[in-house]
C-alpha cells in the first residue's frame, strides 16, 4: 500500500484512550477540536475498505510542543504522529470535513500533516508517512 493511500486509510483507524479506557465512538467534528487543541480524547469508527475493522484514533496530549496522535490499522500496524501547528490543523480540518460528509481522497499529493507521522509495522519498523 501506498503511503498517500495510506492518509486516507488512517483516518478511519481506531485506538485506545490515553487512561486505558476503550475507544468511543465520539463525532468526527468534537475529535477534531481535541486534534486542534491536542487535547485527550478516542474515538473509533468502521474502516471503509477493511470489512469489520475498527479504527482507533487517539490523541494522548501534548509532548515537547508537539501533539502526539495515534492510528490503529490492519495487519497489527498503526500510525504515530507528534503534531505540529499545522499538523494539527490540517488533520482536524480533515475530521471536519468528515464531519461534513466531504471527505474526499486519491492517490496524489500528500497532506502537510503526513510529515509529522510514522507507520509503525507489527515488527515495530518506522517508516516516515510524508516526505
Amino acid at each position: 500500500m501506498k503511503p498517500s493511500v495510506l492518509a486516507l486509510f488512517l483516518l478511519s483507524l481506531p485506538v485506545a484512550a490515553a487512561d486505558g479506557d476503550p475507544p468511543v465512538a465520539m463525532d468526527p467534528a468534537a475529535f477534531a477540536d481535541a486534534v486542534a487543541t491536542c487535547t485527550p480524547a478516542s474515538r473509533t469508527e468502521p474502516h471503509p475498505f477493511v470489512k469489520g475493522f475498527e479504527i482507533a484514533h487517539a490523541v494522548t496530549g501534548e509532548t515537547e510542543g508537539r501533539c502526539d496522535y495515534t492510528q490503529s490499522m490492519p495487519g497489527g500496524m498503526h500510525m504515530a504522529c507528534r503534531l505540529g501547528e499545522e499538523g494539527r490543523a490540517g488533520l482536524a480540518e480533515e475530521f471536519r470535513e468528515q464531519a461534513a460528509g466531504r471527505m474526499s481522497g486519491g492517490t496524489g499529493q500528500q497532506k502537510a500533516w503526513t510529515r509529522d507521522c510514522e507507520i509503525v509495522a507489527a515488527d515495530g519498523k518506522r517508516t516516515p508517512m510524508g516526505g
